[in-house]
């Protein structure tokens, strides 16, 4: 999705919701458009309810939520599960008085959250959680703030490139990629440094995606150009480009040496090989005005959907629909598999 300014953003999506919520029906701009994260091993999912201020705990293969967290949730609009099974809710926070944007942090089980972060948070729009330390981007003021475990004030503020960051990934060398809408490009970051290394934009344009492969090639889901951008690092000025079967892709999952790309121009989840970039399966079953995809350690794809709300899942061999969950969802914007 394009980028809006903050309070316009959470205004007009929320009344779209609203209206998505109560009809069922319509076209719901997609509340998020963050990648997917790195499989996790373990049997739990968790869904970001904006409307209703809620996060739905899912235990995989069941059809209505484990437990729902409100307390401490404020129209959530990201979210990340670190390998402990710590959950983080990023909230964009209630109109009333000032904004107040934070992000939540809840044990794997927990309903309470353990601390509540709100140094440095602004419209956080995507979150990863790297080598311990949580990354937050946020949307608000065109930042990326770095935390290192249990701390609830930023070690690290990265605003040199920054424009509307939308998407976080890692390389193998622990460098961040961040995704900026707003400018057309994807900047990397190598540890310690405030100013980014790289600059990619051949190519892109409105990314809203970015994971990088094993190998170190940098995906790029470029949602106004209908595209996935593949670059080289050696060779920056000269990317490959996907188009067969994109059609505004708003997220991107790996899995078993595979791309996933969610498309919300068409409703579709597309299967690529991910080192030749041939299609290799697609599935439009189950797939509503999307807004955000995961996978599991076991390599489902969990999609996301806003018109109606509903969670689908999806086998990654061939893309078949395996279950459908609407219970316990309600206007989501965002998802996460963990432990």
């Amino acid at each position: 999705m394009g980028r809006r300014p903050f309070v316009a953003l959470r205004a007009v999506a929320l009344l779209a919701l609203a209206a998505c919520s109560s009809a069922g029906t319509g076209t719901v701009p997609a509340m998020r458009s963050a990648s997917a994260a790195a499989p996790l091993a373990g049997s739990t999912f968790y869904v970001a309810n904006y409307y209703v201020s809620s996060v739905a705990a899912f235990e995989v293969g069941k059809n209505t939520p484990s437990r729902t967290i409100t307390n401490g949730v404020a129209f959530p609009n990201s979210l990340a599960v670190d390998s402990s099974g710590r959950l983080y809710v990023g909230n964009y926070g209630r109109a009333t008085g000032s904004l107040s944007s934070s992000v939540a942090v809840y044990s794997s089980n927990g309903n309470q959250p353990s601390r509540v972060i709100t140094a440095g948070i602004w419209g956080p729009y995507a979150m990863a959680v790297h080598a311990g330390n949580l990354y937050v981007a946020n949307n608000g003021n065109d930042t990326i703030t770095i935390y290192k475990a249990g701390a609830s004030q930023p070690a690290t503020t990265l605003s040199h490139g920054i424009r509307g960051p939308e998407s976080l990934a890692f390389d193998g060398s622990g460098n961040l990629y961040v995704a900026n809408n707003a400018d057309n490009s994807v900047t990397r970051y190598e540890k310690g440094k405030l100013s980014p290394q790289l600059r990619l934009t051949v190519g892109i344009a409105g990314p809203t995606s970015v994971l990088v492969s094993s190998g170190g090639k940098v995906f790029v889901a470029n949602q106004r150009g209908s595209t996935v951008a593949v670059f080289n690092p050696a060779f920056p000025k000269h990317p490959q480009h996907i188009s067969q079967h994109v059609n505004k892709p708003i997220a991107m999952a790996f899995s078993g040496g595979a791309l996933f790309v969610l498309n919300l121009g068409d409703n579709t989840l597309v299967k690529y090989d991910e080192t030749t970039l041939k299609r290799l399966a697609e599935s439009t079953s189950g797939i509503a005005c999307p807004s955000g995809l995961s996978v599991d350690a076991a390599g489902d794809l969990f999609v996301s959907n806003t018109c109606p709300s509903s969670i689908s899942v999806f086998g990654s061999a061939t893309l078949n629909l395996t279950q459908r969950i609407t219970k316990g969802v309600n206007s989501p914007s965002a998802i996460s598999a963990g432990p």
